[in-house]
This record gives C-alpha cells, structure tokens and sequence, in this order.
C-alpha cells in the first residue's frame, strides 16, 4: 500500500514537472516568435492560466524558471516584463565589462549604430502602415513632453524616444535583431544614469527634429535619407551625451595600468 502511495506520488510529481517544463517552452515560444517582445509586459496571470490552459501553479512555476534564466523580469507592483532572449552566458561578461568602467558609452553607441543603420535602412522598403502610426504616436509623445518641465516629462520623453527605435527595430521584420538591439539598449542604461538636469535646455527639440527627419525617410521609403537621418542622430547624441558620461565617471575610480617585465597590467 505504501508503495503505492510513492509511486502515485512520484507520477503526480512527474506530471506537474512535464506541464512546468511544456509552460516555459510555451512561453519561451512566444518570446522567440515576436509575439511577447523584448520590453513589453505578459499578460496577467488570469490571461495567461486561461490563453495557455494552465493551473496557477503550474504557471508560476514557469514563470519562475523564465525569470532565473533572465527571460522576464518580474517587477512586485507592476507585473512581468520581457528581456532579451539572448543567453545568459552571452550576455553577462559584457554586462560585467560595462559596469566595471572599463569600456565607454561611445564605444556602446558606436556598435549601436551601425546596427541601427541597418536596421532604418531595411525599415523603409516596405513601412507597414500601423507601423507608421507607431513612430507618429512616438513623435507625438516627444513633442508633448519636450518641455522638461518635471522629472516625470523627461521620463515620457525618453521612452517615446526609445519606443521610437524599437519600432525600427520591430519593422525590420528580424526577431534576431530585435533582441540584440534590447540588449545593446539596456547596456546603454547600465553604463549612463541620464537625468533632465544633464541634457542641454535645446536637446529636447533638436533630439526631436533627428527623429521627424529619420520619419519622413521612413515614409518616403528612402533607405540613404534614413540612414543619413539616423547618422546625424547618434553624432548629436554622442555630441551631448558623451561629454556628461565623462564627467560622471571622473568620479568613479578606473583600473589603473602598472607595467610589469615589459607587460601592462591592470592594478
């Protein structure tokens, strides 16, 4: 009788693993096919216990194992949010490389861009039109909020402006590329904490004028205007940004570099 009891107690444990583990690949799916992109937020766990014919347990149990492999980023107040799809182990040595101080923002901007002119250049040949509307709901956004009046509107601004190129990135139709561009995105965050008080009173609208000209080429389906457009974009950021990243990291103590029977190495 015992006997029986551990073994259904086995079977029970084993189903319960077989739907944890058929959940995570659901989602996972998702995550890899677009349809839950980098950024945007799951579904409530009603939504997702019904869409997916789930128990709550069962469910949060997947949702623990996407979290520990750094897939969704589950926020107490806020619900769950997803990341990048890249692996771990891809990404964690370059997160540590950009918050040891070693490497600069530019350098971060510098790969960014040429991926981003890419990715501009591949979104004008065939521009949905929702597409389109997404990038105006954008500009719309930034315009709305370029005054910087409050630490709230700069924060608006900023993610109309993100939300901007994500839409690129969105349009090129590359799910690839699109996780690789949140992950480029959130080493941008790592490595600069940017508030109102360190941006130019005049980079709200100048910002915003870069974007309504990578727009209209996107409109007119001219890939060398957009790429222009974007080009002159990342040199004014680097131009406005770069001075503020380093005066923040004179603050910060660098790895020194002693020389060592003809080797340098770093103290």
């Amino acid at each position: 009788m015992a006997d029986q009891k551990a073994g259904a107690t086995k079977f029970a444990i084993q189903t319960s693993k077989r739907r944890s583990d058929q959940a995570f690949q659901q989602i996972l799916a998702l995550i890899f096919e677009g349809r839950l992109s980098p950024g945007s937020r799951l579904p409530g766990e009603r939504e997702l216990t019904e869409t997916l014919g789930l128990s709550r347990t069962t469910l949060r149990d997947a949702l623990n194992r996407l979290e520990a492999r750094g897939y969704i980023n589950r926020r107490s107040k806020s619900g769950s949010f997803v990341c990048t799809s890249l692996p771990q182990p891809f990404r964690e040595p370059i997160e540590e490389i950009v918050d040891s101080n070693v490497i600069s923002t530019s350098d971060i901007i510098e790969v960014r861009k040429v991926l981003e002119l890419w990715a501009v250049g591949k979104a004008t040949q065939l521009p949905a039109r929702d597409s389109l509307s997404a990038l105006a709901r954008c500009l719309r956004g930034m315009e709305a909020t370029s005054g910087f009046r409050s630490d709230s509107q700069f924060t608006r601004y900023r993610d109309a402006d993100l939300k901007f190129h994500q839409t690129i990135a969105e349009m090129t139709g590359n799910l690839l590329y699109v996780h690789v561009f949140h992950f480029f995105l959130d080493l941008v965050r790592r490595s600069i904490s940017l508030s109102r008080q360190l941006v130019p009173g005049n980079f709200a609208k100048d910002n915003l004028r870069n974007h309504e000209e990578i727009y209209r080429a996107i409109e007119k389906k001219d890939p060398e205007r957009a790429k222009r457009a974007m080009l002159e974009h990342f040199r004014y950021v680097e131009q406005h940004i770069s001075p503020n990243r380093r005066r923040m990291s004179s603050h910060h103590k660098k790895p020194g570099v002693v020389t060592f029977r003809g080797r340098a190495k770093i103290s």
